[in-house]
């Protein structure tokens, strides 16, 4: 599911619009020498398929396989979602000059953040005999439950609320192998910044 680059460069130059706008409203806000800090949901490269969307877009097509939902109605399914790295927000911020950059972190943290339970039988009472297998399982209902609070609105829009419990417990699966296959994270950029 990463995008061609001329999508990347179009969502990139919406994106440098964007947060120069947000960049100039704020300055307007604030008085000089006021301080602002920022948590943008980033990337550390741009098209990055480490993304926690390329799991639904995964289960997606899977469905589409089966049969489940149709191709067309993934095909014109898009979340136009940009993570910028840390010399995208760099660069927008000097050139926009209204505000001194102090500081600029990159955080990785782990889908589940660090999410960790007792052990014993799973939300859904599935019996797992495995503590590990417990362990990743509660960590993907976890992980399924945030998703599914931001998405299941987006997805019902497009697929339907039929097979929105189809789709989450699928996800919850190709998380759980992730988790313990692929070693995925969410980026976060802390901006630290006072206006000049």
């Amino acid at each position: 599911m990463t995008s061609p680059n001329v999508a990347l460069e179009a969502h990139l130059t919406q994106f440098q619009m964007d947060f120069t706008t947000f960049l100039k409203c704020r300055s307007k806000e604030m008085v000089i020498g006021g301080c602002m800090i920022l948590t943008i949901l980033g990337c550390i490269i741009n098209n990055d398929p480490k993304h926690i969307l390329e799991i639904v877009g995964r289960v997606l097509n899977d469905m589409v396989s089966e049969g489940i939902i149709e191709e067309e109605s993934v095909d014109y399914f898009n979340i136009p979602m940009y993570s910028p790295n840390e010399k995208e927000i760099r660069e927008v911020i000097e050139d926009d000059g209204s505000f001194w950059l102090h500081k600029l972190e990159v955080y990785e943290i782990a889908w589940d953040a660090g999410f960790s339970e007792a052990k014993g039988k799973t939300s859904n009472n599935t019996n797992i005999n495995d503590d590990d297998d417990i362990d990743k399982h509660r960590r993907g209902e976890f992980v399924c439950g945030y998703m599914r609070a931001v998405m299941e609105p987006i997805l019902t829009k497009q697929f339907g609320e039929s097979v929105m419990d189809d789709l989450f417990q699928r996800f919850t699966q190709k998380v759980i192998e992730s988790i313990a296959n692929e070693h995925w994270q969410h980026v976060n950029l802390i901006v630290s910044l006072t206006k000049k």
